[in-house]
């Protein structure tokens, strides 16, 4: 039996994927800051898609509670020609692709999302338009991962756990 390597092909396991807990904190103008747990998954071959899950618990210090659970669920997708690595970017969907399901109720929305770091140090910065709420809202969020039991961080390409 001969591995892909020992043909000329290396074998690169492009996947960025997680699911974290992060502290939120909501600028919906006009309406004062407030602070919601969401949950934030990475996921496709090459780390293409993020969700990011409202679960509607206010975000009070410490770990995340692990009854989390989202209640509406944002989807962004990364643009086939930015970097998969961090800092990466990605662009809020109006609209659910027909092979992707999200938890909970789905959220559309326009705008984007940046994502920084890596493991303990994710943090995520949203900035978009809800275009399902009653009336129409730009709403700014800046996130940060919390300690939680549920989460599930892949190793980096190259690194085993």
């Amino acid at each position: 039996m001969t591995s892909q390597q020992e043909q000329g092909c290396t074998l690169i396991n492009r996947s960025l994927g997680f699911v974290v807990a992060m502290r939120a904190k909501l600028t919906n103008t006009p309406h004062p800051p407030c602070f919601e747990w969401v949950i934030v998954s990475r996921w496709g071959t090459g780390g293409e898609n993020l969700s990011i899950g409202w679960t509607a618990q206010p975000a009070l210090a410490g770990e995340a509670p692990i009854n989390l659970a989202p209640v509406r669920t944002s989807l962004a997708l990364r643009p086939p020609q930015t970097a998969a690595d961090t800092p990466a970017m990605f662009i809020l969907a109006p609209a659910l692709p027909s092979e992707i399901t999200v938890a909970g109720d789905f959220l559309p929305a326009e705008g984007y999302v940046r994502l920084y770091g890596h493991g303990a140090k994710l943090r995520v910065s949203l900035k978009g338009l809800c275009l399902s709420c009653p009336v129409h809202s730009y709403w700014e969020v800046e996130a940060a991962r919390a300690a939680w039991l549920g989460e599930f961080i892949e190793p980096a390409p190259g690194r085993h756990a």
